[in-house]
């Protein structure tokens, strides 16, 4: 047997085995560039394997990494670049299973998956990089070879991937998994995405935390970096880079920190403390509870140390409050005991019984407790108000009935004469402020005015009293 002119020397004696030989001898001299291959045997199922970049990045990146057959597909696809050529996997199989290859269809789409896998090849369809899922896909449909373009990477320069490397570190504090330059810009691009994303979350409490409001103009200028292809953050990223740890500095740090640290605590405690109190800071003194408030919408109050001086201002206000509202409630405590001093003092009181007396009593035993509970002056205030205009009108006209006597009216039925009992009507109480005292005057000016409008109040006073009134004083 002859291959090339020259006689191969096969010693085997087995005509089957010698003519294999001498077959295989024949297609390593008709596909020289076969040996690349290195005698791996790639299936199909092979491809996904191929395209694990987690894998591929134990090898490295660098072009001296890459095995022949690699380095070979790669040369071809750049070289087709240069001259201007659009390379598809359809061209791509058509050159390497031809001589001086012979490289088999899996053994071609392995390669090439490979070199994409180590960031080398970009693979597009309608204009589109295709990645994950869909680059695997578009390598087996063998129907959409013709449309599935192959391009080289672009180059980028070892400043362009150190300048990027020490912005990501810079501005998300902590440094990239990815060393080459595609990785690295895809890395880049999903960590702006994850951080638009944590301050939209943030942002979403601007109700609770008026100053996150801040945030928004932050985010619009950050989405506006988010989608990029993975060049642009090589090459116009860094154009922003003074800009972007600027606002970083100014705004994200002091409000992540601020959201993520014990001021955020201080600033609930202090916007509920104003919530509950609010109502009490009109009888207060002084222009604390004024200086708490605008901090609380001051939009930059996440900045320096406005919590801590919130906080002392807060412990300041407490105190007064406290102090304000005690003396309230001692007020009011002591308004109900004159009042109940009063009633005790009246002629109809001692005529009841100890029963009576004890119903008429602890009316005030109760209002005094439920005062002690009470935390808002208004309120402690409108609770006397009605306790004196209701309540305590009620227990006197609950005592004058108490104490009238009743009357006895006899009356004849046949040849007998009963006596039968009749209750006289309730006594009307009246309150003195409710009652309207005719004067033409708005104001009293001399003695003469006293004069007549005393007596002006004293005509009043009678009529209610003529009517079987009595007046609360």
């Amino acid at each position: 047997m002859f291959v090339a002119g020259g006689e191969i020397e096969i010693g085997d004696e087995d005509p089957v085995s010698r003519i294999t030989r001498g077959f295989h001898d024949l297609i390593l001299r008709a596909y020289s560039n076969l040996r690349m291959l290195r005698g791996i045997n790639y299936t199909e199922n092979d491809v996904a394997k191929c395209l694990d970049s987690a894998q591929m990045n134990l090898f490295g990146n660098d072009p001296a990494s890459l095995s022949e057959s690699e380095q070979e597909v790669l040369a071809f696809i750049q070289g087709n670049s240069r001259g201007g050529v659009r390379t598809t996997i359809k061209m791509l199989l058509e050159r390497f299973e031809r001589k001086p290859y012979g490289w088999y269809y899996a053994a071609i789409l392995c390669t090439l998956a490979k070199l994409c896998a180590r960031g080398k090849i970009e693979v597009r369809a309608d204009g589109n990089i295709l990645e994950g899922d869909e680059l695997e896909r578009a390598l087996r449909n063998t129907h959409g070879h013709a449309n599935v373009v192959l391009d080289p990477q672009v180059d980028f320069t070892a400043t362009q991937v150190r300048g990027l490397k020490e912005f990501f570190e810079d501005f998300f504090d902590s440094p990239p998994r990815s060393n080459e330059a595609k990785a690295l810009g895809k890395e880049t691009g999903a960590a702006l995405q994850e951080l638009v994303h944590q301050l939209t979350l943030l942002a979403a409490q601007s109700a609770q935390y008026p100053f996150l409001s801040t945030l928004a103009p932050a985010l619009e200028r950050l989405k506006d970096l988010t989608g990029k292809p993975y060049t642009w953050y090589l090459t116009e990223l860094l154009q922003r880079k003074d800009d972007l740890l600027d606002l970083k500095e100014k705004v994200l740090d002091p409000i992540r920190k601020f959201m993520g640290g014990p001021q955020k605590g201080v600033f609930e405690a202090a916007r509920k403390f104003v919530q509950i109190q609010e109502p009490n800071f009109a009888d207060l003194e002084g222009d604390e509870a004024a200086q708490v408030q605008a901090v609380l919408v001051n939009p930059e109050c996440f900045k320096g140390n406005r919590m801590q001086q919130v906080k002392m201002t807060v412990d300041t206000l407490q105190a007064k409050l406290a102090q304000e509202i005690d003396k309230e409630i001692s007020a009011a405590r002591s308004s109900a005991t004159a009042l109940k001093e009063r009633l005790q003092a009246t002629d109809e009181f001692a005529l009841l019984s100890p029963d009576q007396q004890s119903q008429l009593i602890k009316p005030f035993e109760s209002f005094i407790e439920t005062i002690q509970r009470q935390k808002l002056i208004a309120v402690i205030r409108d609770t006397l108000r009605r306790f004196e205009e209701h309540e305590y009108t009620k227990l006197l006209a609950q005592m004058s009935a108490w104490a009238q006597p009743e009357s006895k009216t006899p009356t004849n039925i046949g040849s007998k004469t009963n006596d039968a009992t009749h209750t006289k009507p309730p006594i009307k109480m009246v309150l003195s402020r409710s009652i309207q005292v005719t004067f033409d005057k708005p104001y009293l000016a001399d003695e003469s005015d006293v004069d007549r409008y005393l007596d002006s109040m004293r005509e009043a006073l009678l009529k209610e009293i003529r009517e079987g009134k009595r007046i609360q004083i």
